[in-house]
């Protein structure tokens, strides 16, 4: 049986996990976000050149 001293370096491993893992979420949060607004960007390109006819 795991003495409290174990049980409670688990905890502790544990909750360093789940920070680095909350920074990660994070990181991929921004990054999508940036991306949403690319393709926002890219979407909106492409209806303004079908409405003026689409060639130049």
């Amino acid at each position: 049986m795991a003495g409290w001293k174990d049980v409670l370096m688990d905890v502790l491993k544990l909750t360093d996990e789940v920070k680095r893992l909350n920074t990660l979420t994070d990181k991929l949060t921004d990054r999508t976000v940036d991306i949403d607004k690319r393709v926002v960007r890219l979407e909106t390109m492409v209806e303004m050149s079908r409405k003026r006819g689409g060639r130049s």
